[in-house]
């Protein structure tokens, strides 16, 4: 996966690639569209596999304020109200957290690929899309972040 800024990201997932679509389509020329420019309502198929964080103004902390179904399904948990620096990602820690804060620091989107382990013991290839929400239209306010899973053989 790759993303170089103002280039659409490298997305292989038809789910995400709609994601993207989506939120592009939204943004409607500015940067980045703002939270009230998503509606649920308008997505109903992507939301098991969506995150919405917050991120809280001057302190760039990103919080879980709201987890899919097939994402708390996937890792187990449900991070909604944590943060994301407080969330056990055991190894993938650092990646995870590269990922979140190369989109807000870059205000664009952001696509990876990683894999992680059950404790079942199940490996999921998963790819990821993070998308900046902007209310002012310069500071990144929420992350919308696409995941999806794949089992790996």
């Amino acid at each position: 996966m790759s993303c170089t800024p103002r280039a659409r990201p490298t997305i292989d997932s038809p789910r995400l690639q709609s994601l993207y679509a989506y939120w592009n389509d939204r943004r409607a020329g500015r940067d980045m569209p703002a939270r009230s420019d998503i509606d649920p309502i308008d997505i109903p198929r992507l939301l098991p596999n969506l995150l919405l964080i917050d991120v809280e103004p001057g302190t760039a902390r990103m919080k879980v304020r709201v987890a899919g179904t097939t994402v708390v399904e996937m890792y187990g948990s449900d991070y909604t109200g944590r943060y994301l620096d407080e969330i056990d990602f055991g190894d993938r820690r650092a990646a995870v957290l590269f990922d979140y804060n190369a989109c807000l620091e870059s205000r664009q989107p952001y696509a990876a690929e990683h894999s992680f382990w059950t404790d079942r013991g199940i490996t999921y290839r998963i790819e990821r899309l993070i998308l900046p929400l902007s209310d002012d239209g310069e500071t990144v306010s929420q992350l919308i972040a696409g995941l999806e899973f794949d089992t790996v053989k």
